[in-house]
């Protein structure tokens, strides 16, 4: 029973993994290639590395 528990909170754990993953991609595809591309790309890579922390 044991064993089924960690697989179980193993899965929730590599699912939460992949949507914080997709946001990511979803929030740098959305940002425009010009001048402004790169603030949008850090205030992305800003919000997916607070997302980890908390």
């Amino acid at each position: 029973m044991s064993f089924f528990m960690a697989s179980k909170r193993e899965s929730i754990s590599i699912v939460e993994d992949s949507d914080a993953i997709d946001s990511y991609f979803e929030c740098i595809t959305a940002c425009a290639v010009g001048d402004d591309g790169g603030e949008c790309i850090t205030k992305c890579i800003e919000v997916h590395l607070k997302s980890q922390t908390d």
